[in-house]
């Protein structure tokens, strides 16, 4: 039964839901792929009237198809078996897993019947805007990357001679295509006919000189090289076909990820979303899998890329190369030594590694050109440091941790890490401390979690100081955890250092920004907003609100939306103990040993009046918790001294702003 709508607008419509089914299409998407850059006042309720026609006329009559309304647009649901696409999708992926595993006979077969879907042009019978044009394009380099595939098994199975033919069309049709030369100057050369193969080299290596001034890729050139230095010149139909190889074949197969964690614990949400983006169908893309997985130092981030790339290494069987870019050191990885690891991992010989960033990345891309490789770039810094160590072939797979979210990189997954549940948090410390907590230790075991800061590096730590002290009761340690001046302390052991994770960070801010941080640090739990930091700091609101973002860009702060629309800024718990530390040891001590005058004087003045609870004698002061529109939760460190004193940590005709900042806190602002 033909249910394909006559409207070519309700037709445009239905193809758009069609080409992202299982996707969410906003509203706005629609409406600038129906009518562009001038949408009908009316654009809003003639999309609805198309909506309501595509239902009544199509989907009430269709059992394999459902679409659902949500908040900002519309998602269709479609039968994996009745979708022409997804079908597609899927025998296109089996077959090109099956080549890869070298079964080529299965790869033929799954490959050519993904193309029997196809009856012609994509969307042949669609007017098309420029939403659609674009899928329509995705859609028909899909189709000749299948097709490639398909002669590739071909070729694989001896069938050279019956390729001839289909080649030359194919050639002819798509000029500039060189991997159909490629599979062409193959058939020739294995059915005994070389001086053609050469002849279609010599031919397409002048088209490309005349029509773009580019000689041919390294690729074809070497096959052409191959093919002038081989002796065999004929194969009989159906015989096993070798395989004329390049310079990487014989190379080494790397296996550099750092190995997994045993003890990993939850993530399981987070690990799926990763695993399957890592894995998802190539259709959906021409560009490597990217996912880049951001949070705050000690998150756990690392342990999570690990614990997906161990999970997916069957996927890559061409390798797994694994780089520490140390981002958040003093001294960055350079991309250039990355590369030469990677050329030296997989065996190519250190003469032939080229001495310069540009032909590095060229090598490791043509290298990548055809394998499936997964690429685990840890502890990314930039863009720029990211950017030429990625590989270009779609099967090719890459997983990038960072403090800061690389946003600016194209065609990336952002996933970004959160701390632990308290219940995994606990699970996590019993499995690393070796104990299984009884029902009496359960309470201290969740107060122990709570003041880790349900971050997974804290939680090792302690953890591990459980486990090196098997008769310590869990009481104990969360008491002093609880009571410690500086808690940081205990969360420390060995490598396991909260304080020197959060230090590496803190030292790459600029000193603006530090001492942004250091200030906020006092500000009461749980959230504040930029206004009561500006009033803190004494800066405008706008300047303190970009310092603001950018410490939420390196995951040092936390957004959320508040009542009113009202944007609301927070500190971990861990992050807070952190900046008050270095309040103290970096402004406040040696403030306290310095003879300033005046401007000392009076904010200890301030400082006394406010720890006695005596009304400063200006007439309208009024505290700090006051005056920034916090209300203190817990007495003491509301009322610190330290907000006035950290105001004049140098002299004051060097410091003048901070110093009016604490008092415009500290007063009627």
């Amino acid at each position: 039964m033909e249910l394909t709508p006559t409207a070519p607008k309700v037709r445009q419509v239905l193809a758009f839901l069609l080409v992202r089914c299982g996707k969410l299409v906003q509203v706005g998407e629609l409406i600038d792929e129906l009518w562009g850059d001038e949408p009908p006042a009316s654009a809003m309720t003639t999309l609805q009237t198309y909506i309501y026609k595509l239902r009544k006329d199509v989907l009430e009559r269709c059992t394999s198809a459902t679409l659902h309304t949500r908040v900002s647009g519309y998602l269709l649901d479609v039968s994996a078996e009745r979708g022409d696409l997804l079908r597609f999708e899927r025998l296109a992926h089996e077959g090109r897993t099956a080549l890869d595993e070298g079964d080529a006979a299965r790869a033929a077969d799954r490959l050519c019947e993904a193309l029997a879907l196809w009856r012609g042009p994509a969307l042949a019978d669609v007017s098309a805007g420029e939403i659609l044009s674009a899928h329509v394009t995705r859609l028909e380099e899909e189709r000749l990357r299948t097709m490639e595939l398909r002669i590739t098994a071909d070729l694989e199975l001896g069938r050279h001679r019956q390729l001839i033919s289909e080649l030359k069309m194919l050639v002819s049709e798509h000029p500039l295509n060189e991997r159909f030369h490629s599979h062409l100057m193959m058939a020739l050369h294995r059915s005994g006919r070389r001086y053609e193969a050469l002849e279609v080299y010599q031919g397409l290596r002048r088209m490309l000189i005349d029509e773009l001034g580019m000689e041919p890729s390294a690729a074809v050139q070497q096959l052409h090289l191959n093919l002038l230095n081989s002796d065999a010149e004929s194969r009989d139909e159906g015989a096993p076909a070798p395989v004329v190889r390049s310079r990487f074949e014989t190379l080494l197969v790397p296996a550099q990820l750092p190995p997994d964690t045993s003890d990993f614990v939850g993530r399981e949400e987070v690990l799926r979303d990763v695993r399957r983006h890592l894995v998802r169908p190539q259709g959906e893309n021409t560009a490597a899998r990217a996912v880049s997985i951001s949070g705050m130092p000690g998150v756990g981030k690392t342990a999570l890329a690990l614990r997906a790339g161990h999970a997916d290494r069957a996927e890559f069987p061409d390798g797994q190369l694994y780089a520490d870019l140390r981002g958040t050191g003093d001294r960055p990885t350079d991309p250039y030594e990355v590369l030469e690891g990677f050329a030296r991992a997989i065996g190519v010989p250190a003469a032939e590694i080229p001495d310069n960033l540009q032909e590095r990345s060229k090598l490791f891309r043509t290298w990548s050109m055809g394998r499936r490789v997964l690429v685990v770039l840890d502890d990314a810094h930039s863009v720029s440091q990211v950017a030429p160590l990625l590989p270009a072939a779609p099967n090719c797979a890459v997983l990038i941790t960072t403090q800061r979210g690389l946003y600016s990189l194209p065609g990336v997954r952002h996933v970004e890490l959160d701390v632990m549940s308290t219940k995994n948090a606990m699970a996590l410390i019993e499995a690393v401390s070796g104990r299984r907590f009884t029902a009496d230790e359960l309470g201290a075991a969740e107060r122990v979690a709570r003041l880790a800061g349900r971050l997974p590096l804290a939680v090792r730590a302690v953890g591990s100081r459980l486990a090196a002290m098997q008769t310590w009761p869990v009481e104990k340690l969360a008491a002093q955890l609880e009571s410690l001046p500086r808690r940081l302390d205990l969360l420390s052991f060995a490598e396991l250092d909260v304080r020197a994770r959060l230090a590496s960070g803190y030292r790459r801010l600029d000193p603006g920004d530090r001492s942004a941080l250091r200030l906020i640090s006092l500000l009461p739990p749980p959230d504040f907003t930029a206004t009561t930091a500006a009033r803190l700091i004494g800066n405008g609101t706008d300047e303190v609100e970009a310092q603001l973002i950018r410490l939420a860009g390196c995951h040092l702060l936390s957004v959320s939306m508040g009542g009113g629309g009202e944007i609301r800024y927070r500190l971990h718990e861990l992050v807070r103990v952190f900046a008050r530390e270095r309040l103290d040891e970096e402004l406040l001590e040696p403030a306290r040993e310095r003879p300033e005058a005046a401007a000392t004087a009076a904010a200890a003045d301030h400082a006394r009046a406010v720890r006695e609870g005596v009304r400063p004698a200006r007439e309208g002061v009024r505290p700090v918790w006051e005056s920034v529109g916090d209300r203190p939760d817990s007495g003491y460190e509301h009322r610190d001294p330290r907000v006035v004193r950290a105001a004049v940590p140098e002299p004051p005709a060097r410091r003048t702003r901070p110093v009016n900042g604490v008092v415009k806190a500290l007063g009627n602002g």
